[in-house]
């Protein structure tokens, strides 16, 4: 009787805890350099080209999602508005930074400015021109560059009536400012220069030499990195005055 009532507790345990692993994943769309084609449902599951992952939760903030079959892992930050950040790599170091966009039916009408999105990553891939729906009435700005390609306002990027264009190669973040509903602003965009001096900090932290996987703004003062170091991957926290604040085993090596 005893061990009957342990594993029922047990169970209930593992009913009420399981639900919330997944909870923090948003619904998003996606492609990543390369053509991979990104899906999650609302608390999971992710899907990379049709195919399931394998869904491993690091925090609230922070998933993996890996794919045996291709050699591709996700990796999936909450972004403070709620929405999703995702980068990925694959076999042979392919990585790189997944356009995150919300799908939308064709038979739905054209956006306007009280429809269309206050902020999207629009990119341009094979140097095609691409067009993201977006409200452009008022002061639209570029507040995050994901691209190596420069983007520049009328030459590599600009906007219609209700859409933003980007071209040859230029993959932004972009935000109207006047309409916006959340109070939340993206974070200032960490240059390559930048980069290289907040991954040296999570170096010498770690005392390694890491390679970086991706970088991503969590506020006006701290970026995060995720860095490859010989015994593993890990979540790397910093200010952008060089301070690491913490620094985190995401997976060992070979796992």
């Amino acid at each position: 009787m005893k061990s009957t009532c342990l594993l029922t507790v047990a169970a209930l345990l593992a009913l009420s805890v399981a639900p919330r692993a997944n909870a923090a994943i948003p619904m998003f769309n996606g492609t990543c350099p390369g053509g991979l084609e990104i899906h999650a449902d609302e608390g999971g599951p992710v899907y990379a080209d049709g195919r399931e992952t394998r869904l491993k939760r690091v925090n609230d903030d922070y998933y993996e999602a890996s794919d045996s079959g291709s050699g591709v892992t996700l990796s999936i930050s909450r972004s403070p508005d709620g929405g999703a950040q995702v980068s990925y790599t694959g076999k042979s170091g392919a990585n790189g930074v997944c356009t995150i966009s919300a799908a939308r039916p064709a038979a739905m009408a054209a956006p306007t400015a009280d429809t269309a999105p206050h902020e999207v990553t629009c990119e341009s891939r094979d140097g095609r021109q691409t067009e993201c729906d977006m409200d452009t009435h008022g002061d639209v700005r570029l507040v995050r560059q994901l691209s190596r390609t420069e983007c520049v306002q009328n030459e590599t990027w600009g906007l219609y009536h209700h859409s933003v264009w980007v071209k040859d190669g230029c993959r932004a973040v972009f935000s109207n400012a006047d309409r916006g509903h959340s109070s939340y602003r993206p974070p200032a965009a960490v240059g390559m220069g930048e980069a290289r001096e907040l991954l040296g900090a999570c170096n010498a932290r770690a005392k390694a030499d890491g390679a970086l996987v991706t970088r991503v703004p969590v506020n006006d003062q701290v970026t995060e990195l995720i860095v490859d170091y010989p015994d593993g991957r890990f979540l790397c926290m910093v200010r952008n005055d060089g301070l690491v604040e913490s620094l985190s085993p995401i997976r060992k090596r070979g796992k």
